[in-house]
């Protein structure tokens, strides 16, 4: 079996692992919010995806990123999502708040439609927003990074990419099952509903565990505790690739 399709695969895999907590809770919810908006889940998962193989690169081979702490990147997120979430509870507040500082017609116009009707760069921002904190716990990233990368970037950067697709993939299954469930149920769509709410409040408490490296802490507890993962099952399939 090759390295590329063991990275597609690896991806798929990754979903079993506790690494993948903080992302599911803004694939899924994002996602379920406004099940009217058929490609909602195709945006965020796919610029999820983006992050993640733009943000490995980055960090891996930019000295620009290298010397800013995990936490500032940990922030950066933790705002985003945090920002989203106050959007879901108050779906009226960023309306209010540029009326309150009298930007000009257009301009409220624009941003209130954005924050009230969930923009394709909302959804965007929405995916990617975990790209700088997502710390894998699949080996074959770690081989892709730490062996395959440094070798050749053309080859590391396909495995990487296949990486993400798969990742993606079974991200966005998950998120369309998702989309589906809540579309069958009356009355969710509502923008003052309880069910928004409840999306606002798990976005909420995503961004501050990220903000504050609680969900590290959880992923942690969860590895410890011997929940199942998808480990063994990628260090028998890389077992039957020569690296060297």
């Amino acid at each position: 079996m090759t390295l590329l399709l063991i990275s597609f695969i690896a991806g798929l895999l990754t979903v079993l692992a506790p690494c993948i907590l903080p992302l599911l809770p803004v694939i899924i919810g994002g996602s379920v919010q406004d099940s009217r908006s058929k490609f909602k889940p195709y945006v965020i998962t796919a610029s999820l995806g983006v992050s993640i193989v733009v943000f490995t690169l980055l960090l891996k081979f930019s000295t620009a990123f290298i010397d800013i702490p995990q936490s500032a990147w940990a922030y950066f997120s933790g705002v985003i999502l945090v920002f989203f979430s106050l959007t879901m509870l108050f779906p009226s507040l960023w309306a209010r708040m540029i009326l309150k500082f009298n930007f000009e017609h257009a301009s409220n116009e624009c941003l209130a439609k954005a924050s009230k009707k969930n923009s394709f760069v909302g959804d965007i921002l929405m995916g990617a927003a975990l790209g700088p904190v997502f710390s894998s716990c699949s080996p074959t990233y770690f081989i892709i990074l730490a062996t395959v990368l440094p070798q050749s970037f053309l080859v590391g950067l396909i495995n990487l990419i296949a990486y993400a697709l798969g990742l993606s993939i079974i991200l966005l299954l998950i998120a369309l099952l998702g989309q589906r469930f809540v579309g069958k149920i009356s009355g969710l769509s509502n923008p003052d509903g309880w069910f928004k709410k409840t999306i606002g409040i798990i976005f909420l408490l995503v961004g501050l565990s990220v903000m504050t490296g609680f969900d590290k802490k959880i992923e942690a507890f969860v590895l410890d505790s011997g929940f199942f993962s998808a480990v063994g099952i990628e260090k028998k399939l890389l077992d039957t690739v020569n690296l060297e």
